[in-house]
């Protein structure tokens, strides 16, 4: 299984090529993608068709987590060739959001799928684990790994408030995806987590590796970097675009 960092800034960057949050992770000739924000359907093409990507899993309904569908739909509708099938799956009230986004019902209908629920389910030759996570109304985190009994699995964050929320996803040998939007900040938002809460939950847990992304602009990443390996000794690193980790 491999992870590639597609887009990972948050809500907004003045830095040139830096598109919002999406992951691509791929096995087997399959691929699924967490997330779909600002510039990041561009930047998608560079990894792969979009048209064969299997699904996109939207982790809340933030701009920076899904606006990018709108293109994404267009290309399937006009572009793409006809039998194109991406599916969709996200919290409740994402089709609604987007018919309202374009003035258009049903929108969204050439990416068909079933609203998010808590649980495991298998999709495009993965097994996926959703749990609710503190940040906004039916927001998602997530653990993809291979059906296979040994498999280190990949735990996404979304955007998390609370650390121990991901507890319940993570394995030990995991590799944990976790935003740090606060950096080395003080964490007490509710909303946000900062590089060290990220750090403990991944020491806590057991995890291998730790990838820290959804920085803020005016987050200290050195900074950053230092307050999370002061609690976590395994692997540690920042996303950037097209970071790819090999989850084995």
């Amino acid at each position: 299984m491999k992870l590639t960092v597609v887009g990972c800034a948050a809500a907004w960057t003045r830095r040139a090529g830096r598109a919002s949050s999406s992951y691509l992770i791929e096995h087997d000739g399959h691929a699924v993608l967490f997330d779909l924000g600002q510039g990041t359907f561009s930047e998608l093409a560079r990894y792969r068709p979009p048209q064969s990507v299997d699904a996109v899993l939207i982790s809340h309904l933030h701009a920076d987590h899904l606006v990018d569908l709108v293109p994404l739909r267009h290309y399937l509708k006009y572009e793409a060739a006809s039998d194109a099938a991406v599916a969709l799956h996200g919290p409740a009230e994402l089709r609604r959001r987007l018919d309202s986004l374009v003035g258009e019902p049903g929108f969204i209908d050439a990416l068909p799928g079933e609203p998010l629920e808590p649980g495991r389910f298998e999709l495009g030759g993965f097994d996926i684990e959703a749990r609710h996570v503190t940040h906004i109304a039916d927001s998602y985190a997530f653990r993809i790994s291979v059906p296979r009994a040994d498999a280190p699995g990949l735990v996404y964050s979304g955007d998390c408030g609370v650390a121990d929320d991901l507890l319940p996803l993570l394995r030990p040998g995991d590799y944990l995806l976790c935003e740090a939007a606060l950096g080395a900040g003080d964490g007490r938002t509710g909303v946000h987590l900062t590089a060290s809460e990220a750090a403990r939950v991944a020491a806590e847990a057991g995890a291998s590796r730790l990838v820290l992304t959804h920085l803020q602009d005016v987050v200290d990443e050195d900074r950053a970097r230092d307050q999370a390996a002061q609690l976590f000794g395994g692997t540690l690193e920042l996303a950037r675009p097209g970071l790819v980790v090999a989850i084995s």
